[in-house]
């Protein structure tokens, strides 16, 4: 077996005496450190095993130095993840000092919350909500607040207390659309002027006139704004119900009070126009390069029909879509 292993080698590579007899050792060695690494695995260990007590404890320790560290960050601010840590430690600290009495969300200041237990920077973030329009209207809001805990919420729940009516927030105190003032009276008692409340023009209205409606602050009142132009007009007053960012206080004082009233749309041609001016908020980058496509294969659209054709394009986006095309 030997010999003929040599005569191999030695017919094949063209190996010397020494080569064979070192390409043969080479494999031995191989063979030898495949098998070595699979017995390994059988060899029993005799290291000594750390108990699972003696791991807890080390995990304690760790757990209170780094306690101990962030708290001395927090303090001295040295490092960009110095507010990180205090955060943790506010927890830290509110956990101790904890005074459990009756609040009501919507009116609680800062040190009234803090007096509960909530961190410091969480009771500002709750009044900086509650300061751009935000409302609670029953116990589960507080846990829309970014990073609320539930833990603490459980807490805080039976201690929860929300008025029935809405006058006690700033946003929610009942205004007027639209301000008609009747003729003055001269009486002197008489009151100078009344109120009525009128449907407007979504397609016509300003930031001003919205932010009047209860639900919308400024920021929702310039989004709302902001998608009319976009979309080149309202065609439905049902279309508020897919603007990003309203709650649904916001989208039912607009439905209530909002009309479309002739609209005036900005079309596309459909026919004329190109890939790159083709943009919609309600048009997807590649079904308007679908559109088109089609369109220079099969020659102009002549009717919605042609357009159920294409594929890509589904019948719910379509019908979104076909009042703002022309053809």
């Amino acid at each position: 077996m030997y010999k003929k292993l040599q005569n191999y080698l030695r017919d094949f590579f063209a190996f010397n005496q020494t080569e064979i007899k070192g390409f043969i050792l080479l494999i031995f060695l191989v063979f030898l450190l495949i098998f070595f690494t699979f017995i390994v695995d059988y060899i029993p260990e005799k290291q000594s095993v750390v108990s699972s007590v003696d791991s807890r404890k080390i995990e304690e320790l760790i757990a209170k130095i780094e306690i101990k560290e962030a708290s001395e960050n927090r303090r001295t601010k040295n490092n960009f993840f110095s507010d990180k840590y205090s955060k943790g430690n506010d927890f830290i600290e509110s956990a101790n000092k904890i005074n459990l009495f009756n609040f009501e969300p919507n009116l609680a200041t800062a040190d009234d919350l803090t007096k509960l237990g909530i961190p410091t920077w969480l009771s500002e973030r709750i009044v900086k909500y509650r300061s751009k329009g935000g409302v609670f209207r029953k116990k589960e809001d507080l846990l829309k607040i970014y990073n609320f805990p539930n833990t603490l919420y459980q807490k805080l729940a039976p201690y929860i207390v929300l008025s029935n009516t809405q006058s006690t927030t700033k946003n929610t105190v009942t205004e007027q659309l639209v301000v008609i003032p009747e003729k003055k009276s001269t009486a002197p008692n008489a009151v100078k002027e009344s109120f009525k409340v009128q449907v407007f023009d979504l397609n016509h209205a300003d930031t001003n006139d919205l932010k009047k409606l209860k639900g919308v602050a400024s920021k929702r009142a310039m989004r709302i704004v902001q998608e009319r132009e976009k979309l080149g007009g309202f065609h439905s007053v049902e279309q508020v119900r897919y603007i990003w960012g309203l709650d649904s206080l916001s989208i039912d004082e607009l439905l209530k009070y909002g009309r479309v009233n002739n609209p005036s749309i900005r079309k596309i041609k459909i026919n004329e126009v190109t890939l790159e001016e083709f943009k919609h908020p309600y048009l997807r980058p590649y079904i308007a390069k679908a559109i088109i496509a089609y369109r220079q294969q099969h020659g102009n659209f002549s009717s919605k029909k042609d357009l159920e054709n294409i594929k890509l394009l589904d019948a719910q986006t379509l019908e979104r879509l076909l009042p703002y095309l022309s053809f």
